[in-house]
């Protein structure tokens, strides 16, 4: 009956943490373990439902050149038992605009100016118009886009499979979301 339910994680590179809230039923307690391979980096417990902060101190930073991943084990306990277990992934990560040195606004990976050469990406696909027909698919698309040099994809009015996401972090693409926006001028109820 007691589940986690979501992970809301927001990593900040400046403060060395993984900001993590557990979505998960009142008065149960989390343990969030993060690990790089074997190697555990950082843990902490708390209350589910509570912002956390988990240390990851001199972290690797994730970018399409070191698309480095953290592995995040997320422990749900009640009366001190275990009841419910999760295993995610995080990327220690910042994007932001900031003005570089002559006072332009530009686009920031990890606090440093960064170029973004994408494509338009509309997600057809032939044999499925929006739905890809496998998985590999859905990779082989990224693999190739990075192949070509390319390091963001504008994802155009389309939201994927949360697995097309999953392929974009571990390959190490970023990714430009078009907010799916509907023609304004159509009537009512169209």
């Amino acid at each position: 009956a007691d589940y986690i339910a979501g992970l809301d994680m927001t990593p900040d590179i400046d403060k060395g943490i993984l900001n993590v809230k557990v979505n998960a039923p009142a008065g149960t307690n989390v343990e969030l373990i993060a690990s790089d391979g074997s190697t555990e980096v950082s843990k902490i417990k708390g209350k589910a439902g509570a912002a956390l902060k988990l240390s990851v101190r001199n972290a690797k930073l994730w970018s399409p050149a070191n698309p480095f991943l953290y592995d995040l084990t997320v422990k749900l306990t009640k009366g001190g038992k275990t009841v419910d277990q999760v295993k995610s992934y995080f990327g220690m990560r910042k994007i932001a605009i900031q003005k570089d040195e002559k006072g332009v606004d530009r686009i920031f990976l990890n606090n440093h100016a960064y170029f973004n050469l994408g494509t338009l990406d509309q997600g057809f696909w032939p044999d499925g118009l929006y739905t890809a027909p496998t998985d590999n698919a859905l990779k082989f698309d990224i693999e190739a886009i990075k192949a070509m040099g390319f390091n963001t994809i504008r994802k155009h009015i389309k939201i994927e499979p949360a697995r097309w996401y999953y392929h974009a972090d571990k390959l190490g693409i970023l990714v430009w979301q078009d907010f799916v926006n509907p023609n304004q001028g159509l009537p009512e109820g169209a």
